[in-house]
């Protein structure tokens, strides 16, 4: 009689790894307060697509480019955001930033496991290298929502790599072994033209999705060189399905034109010279200390690992890298594609446990289970204002001005000519449309000199050419970040405050 395998029982300790890394993933959304910076501007323009039906093509926002033309390329998101807004408000899109976030990381711990069958390794390597490289890209805007389509055409390009040609033959002997039959593989490269369709609508970002499909393609190619005619069927099909995924990106309200606002982003001067997050990293800030360690942690890992590392993976972590090192809003891609490399090479340099792992006691690990999703639930948007201080458990971000708005909106006399702190312009696109803005963070919309004048004017700069320049009558300041001017509107004439709290002042000119 044969013995038959005992079955463990559930949960077992993996599944408690699996749920706490996800959980945890999750949970740092939930207790992130909201920006104003990317936020509240993406939902107003939601809100005028929805009420419009139609996409906007010149700025509506602000008195300094009014009626200019303005490529709106993430619409999609836009609406969506503006959706769950309207059905939930701030909480719904906590909730549901937390569930996009965890699902792609999910995904990717999904995708690590298969690709080197170490669940524990895989987890800890998410935890402890990949999130910390991500954190600063997990606020709620589009290209956050675009994370689970970039993981979700990584899965598939993986699924198609796993689908390998036949190899050649190979000499054995007095005989000949013949050529080993083909690996088939489910890979559902149709699903490339759908995500491509999304991604296209919802964030400037889908060019990556070419990357990945084109890195994937060079790196079949390459690998099949020795046996190219048994290997050709396999590459038709990622050839064929790559080609209607561009010709999909065309499914957008400006056609091919989207191509030449992606272009015209990367070179505007005001995208590349004053955005922090499009400056390259630096190890002045724990952001970019964290991504040369990580470099220098992946370098560890290729130098000691006892197995040749797959030739697309280095492909699509040097590209990534390179795109990391150019801008520090790139950082989050390099840990998606870097992940199952090492997890792989990972995995050959620490030895497995000669015996089965442990399961762990069953009612011990639900127990386990049951208290971090109990923090999960205490993160929640509904729960944490009662339970946590001010800055973590508000929904938005202290530094969000709203009750100098409500101010502003209350004054018998409203400027016309508003002068306020960058995020201060998002978040009165949203809470006070009716409200011009002086700027925002639409960095291509404005040129580079208006741009220079407003750091001028925040430094108090030139202080009496600007203001008759951009005939400012009242100023939304932040009084940390553009105390010079603040100071002196203090101390001239004509200049009052009208609001004041620790975070902002609301100065207004008597005319």
């Amino acid at each position: 009689m044969t013995n038959a395998t005992p079955t463990r029982r559930r949960p077992t300790l993996d599944d408690v790894y699996l749920f706490c890394a996800v959980a945890l993933v999750g949970l740092r959304p939930l207790l992130t307060p909201v920006p104003p910076n990317d936020f509240w501007w993406h939902i107003a323009t939601g809100r005028t697509i929805w009420n419009s039906g139609a996409v906007p093509l010149v700025d509506a926002f602000s008195f300094t480019r009014a009626d200019e033309p303005y490529f709106n390329q993430p619409w999609l998101a836009q609406v969506l955001m503006y959706g769950l807004h309207s059905a939930g408000g701030l909480p719904l899109m906590i909730i549901v930033q937390a569930l996009v976030i965890a699902l792609s990381y999910a995904l990717l711990l999904r995708l690590c496991i298969i690709r080197s069958g170490r669940p524990r390794l895989c987890v800890a390597l998410l935890l402890l290298a990949v999130l910390p490289l991500s954190f600063d890209n997990w606020t709620i805007r589009p290209q956050s929502y675009v994370f689970l389509l970039f993981v979700g055409l990584l899965t598939v390009l993986s699924d198609y790599r796993r689908a390998r040609p036949p190899a050649p033959r190979v000499e054995e002997g007095p005989g000949v072994r013949g050529a080993e039959p083909a690996v088939r593989s489910a890979a559902p490269l149709w699903l490339l033209p759908l995500i491509m369709v999304l991604w296209v609508n919802m964030h400037g970002s889908f060019v990556l999705g070419f990357v990945l499909i084109a890195i994937v393609g060079a790196g079949a190619l390459l690998d099949a060189w020795p046996n190219l005619r048994a290997a050709l069927p396999h590459l038709r099909a990622l050839t064929l399905w790559g080609a209607i995924a561009a010709l999909a990106t065309l499914l957008n309200p400006r056609g091919p034109g989207v191509i030449g606002y992606v272009r015209d982003l990367l070179g505007t001067s005001a995208v590349t010279n004053l955005v922090t997050e499009w400056a390259p990293p630096t190890v002045r800030d724990i952001n970019g200390a964290l991504f040369f360690l990580f470099v220098i942690f992946t370098l560890c890992v290729l130098a000691y690992a006892r197995q040749r590392p797959d030739t697309t993976d280095i492909m699509l972590t040097l590209a990534f890298l390179w795109l990391a090192l150019g801008a520090t809003r790139n950082i989050v891609w390099l840990g998606f594609v870097a992940a199952p490399l090492l997890a792989v090479q990972l995995a050959s340099i620490l030895p497995a446990p000669k015996g089965p792992l442990s399961a762990g006691e069953p009612r011990l690990n639900a127990l386990l289970i049951g208290v971090v999703g109990l923090l999960v639930v205490l993160g929640l948007p509904w729960v944490k204002p009662l339970l946590l201080p001010p800055n973590v458990g508000a929904l938005v971000a202290e530094e969000t001005p709203v009750a100098a708005v409500r101010a502003l909106r209350a004054l018998p006399v409203r400027p016309q000519r508003l002068f306020h702190a960058l995020p201060y312009g998002s978040y009165l696109i949203w809470a006070a449309p009716e409200q011009p803005v002086f700027i925002d963070p639409r960095i291509e919309l404005y040129p580079l000199q208006q741009w220079r004048d407003y750091i001028n004017l925040a430094q108090a700069n030139d202080l009496p050419e600007l203001l008759k320049k951009y005939q400012i009558d009242g100023v939304l300041l932040n009084v940390k970040q553009q105390a010079p001017l603040l100071a002196a509107l203090e101390r001239a004439a004509g200049w009052r405050v009208v609001y004041a709290d620790d975070i902002t002042v609301l100065l207004v000119r008597d005319l």
